[in-house]
């Protein structure tokens, strides 16, 4: 029987593993993760930036980091959550319109304000997230006078690498292997979306922004700032913060189940000279 040649494994992609403790690689190297101290112990320290400054989204991302955290470690208060808000660029008009405006204008708000982060701190965030809300016309269902109707949705952008902070207090207690990404990826998911009632889809129609429509019809100020348009019709129920929580989770799936998703099938910042520095 003729001997196969070994194959070469040289170039094959580390495996990370999670212990009880920390996080190894194939060749039982540890990756410690950064840590504060509170005075009454250490802390590991999770830096996360946001896209925005907006109060609501704010919090929706602050909501959204911590029940991914609660869910895997039974409680946050091992981590010390640095969380940072900028006023970026979304590089798409005001009101986007579509998917691809929309989709455009989250990752750029999420790159922009890794970069923003790193300018501010000296370090890369852990996570940075771009959230951005749009509206798109319906051909489908249509309104009473048989025209196009207007629906309300919006897209979450998370940009980052899993390493092994991340993996060991946000992943599921099911990921207990997987591969680090090499550089930062995206994940992105969309909120569901309402139809927008006809006196605010006239004013948009005219030229309006959805938050200065919604303004105009309810007689509030800053509503953007605020329950938003979804909660000025749910009377609250849902408000925009709650509105964008569930998309940020599913956006946060390639971080909850690493071993699931590998770098191959999620999309890279192609102008990645801001990050070409970054630690690893």
């Amino acid at each position: 029987m003729t001997k196969q040649p070994e194959k070469d494994n040289s170039n094959k992609a580390a495996i990370f593993c999670r212990s009880s403790t920390n996080s190894t690689d194939d060749t039982g190297n540890t990756n410690d993760s950064p840590t504060t101290n509170n005075g009454g112990g250490s802390m590991r320290l999770l830096r996360i930036a946001v896209g925005t400054t907006n109060p609501c989204k704010i919090d929706a991302v602050t909501k959204a980091i911590k029940q991914s955290i609660e869910s895997t470690t039974g409680s946050i208060d091992s981590v010390d959550i640095d969380l940072q808000g900028f006023s970026v660029d979304s590089s798409v008009p005001d009101q986007p319109f579509g998917d691809e405006q929309t989709i455009n204008g989250a990752k750029n708000r999420a790159v922009n304000a890794y970069r923003a982060y790193r300018e501010v701190n000296n370090v890369y965030p852990h996570l940075s997230f771009g959230l951005e809300g749009g509206l798109e016309w319906n051909t489908t269902i249509l309104d009473q006078e048989n025209d196009k109707t207007l629906w309300c949705m919006a897209w979450m952008a998370v940009y980052g690498r899993r390493k092994s902070l991340l993996v060991d207090i946000m992943a599921s207690r099911h990921s207990t292997c997987w591969q680090p990404d090499k550089k930062p990826i995206f994940s992105l998911s969309k909120t569901g979306s309402f139809m927008l009632p006809p006196p605010i889809s006239k004013l948009v129609k005219e030229g309006m922004e959805l938050g200065d429509a919604d303004d105009t019809i309810s007689g509030r100020t800053k509503s953007s700032h605020g329950s938003g348009t979804v909660g000025y019709l749910t009377d609250d129920m849902i408000d925009r913060s709650a509105y964008y929580e569930h998309a940020l989770i599913l956006a946060l799936i390639p971080w909850i189940r690493p071993d699931m998703y590998n770098s191959k099938g999620l999309s890279t910042n192609n102008d990645d000279t801001a990050t070409k520095s970054e630690e690893l």
